[in-house]
């Protein structure tokens, strides 16, 4: 019986994918890449890869290399991130991610006091930095007929080529998606920048109707760090993508998952990482 009713319950998400919002269900492969200019003739090495799926209003965001699914839920306000390997997951709301960008900006305001207060040789530069992150500006240039954006600034500049969206409530509602992705991998990962500069960017792309299919960030630190994000997009699902969906599912749905607060689940990705 069991079976049956498991059988059923694939047919029932296969045939979800036959008539809901088909024109809206898209995917995007990402290859991320580092160079480091101080290496002089080093090729940029490829660090991550995802791939990305909107489907049904919702959008399913998997990395290979450590078997995390991340599902972004805009009607419930809420992320999903299962660890697979680990069959470990965790949510977080909307709010509750507002509320450690919140504590973050004041803990980087506090040490911007400190710095001044320090009289170090480097605080200056440093309070800068910090300072932009907070409040980000950048003299942007766009050219319309390359589809490009040229952002740039003292402290860091981003160079967009992008595709335009094929319509404005997909260039608005991946807009919304690529913030709260700053935000949360500002927070899930510990990542150094803010994610204030990239929601600015995404602004700026939004209003041309573009999504990025390239970015390139330079970080103008001393080790001339460049980070590339190239982006693949199709606007259809293929079947491995939808096989993949259903796995997606059933794993939330049905899986042997152990749900941890959300603070576990980062205690537990810093250990996972520190034992590689």
């Amino acid at each position: 019986m069991r079976a049956v009713y498991q059988g059923l319950r694939v047919c029932l998400l296969l045939a979800s994918f036959g008539g809901f919002a088909e024109a809206q269900d898209y995917r995007i492969y990402t290859r991320v890449s580092l160079a480091e200019t101080t290496n002089s003739g080093a090729k940029a090495n490829v660090i991550g890869r995802s791939l990305t799926i909107w489907h049904a209003g919702k959008v399913y965001d998997y990395m290979d290399s450590v078997g995390e699914l991340v599902i972004y839920d805009p009607q419930q306000e809420r992320y999903t991130i299962i660890n697979g390997p680990c069959q470990l997951a965790c949510t977080v709301d909307f709010s509750e991610l507002r509320h450690y960008l919140k504590v973050a900006k004041t803990q980087a305001r506090e040490f911007m006091a400190e710095l001044a207060e320090s009289n170090r040789p480097d605080s200056t530069r440093a309070i800068e930095k910090i300072a932009f992150q907070l409040e980000p500006r950048f003299e942007m240039q766009f050219l319309d007929a390359e589809f490009s954006l040229q952002c740039e600034s003292p402290h860091l500049s981003y160079q967009i080529q992008a595709i335009e969206a094929p319509n404005t409530d997909i260039a608005a509602a991946f807009r919304i998606y690529a913030d709260l992705a700053a935000q949360l991998n500002f927070v899930l990962h510990g990542q150094s920048l803010m994610p204030e500069a990239r929601m600015q960017v995404n602004e700026s792309l939004e209003q041309k109707n573009w999504i990025p299919t390239q970015v390139v960030l330079s970080l103008k630190d001393p080790r001339g760090t460049v980070l590339t994000a190239e982006h693949s997009i199709q606007w259809e699902l293929g079947s491995t993508d939808r096989a993949r969906l259903i796995e997606w599912i059933k794993l939330q749905q049905e899986g042997d998952l152990k749900f941890v607060s959300f603070q576990e689940y980062q205690r537990n990705l810093l250990t996972q990482f520190s034992e590689k």
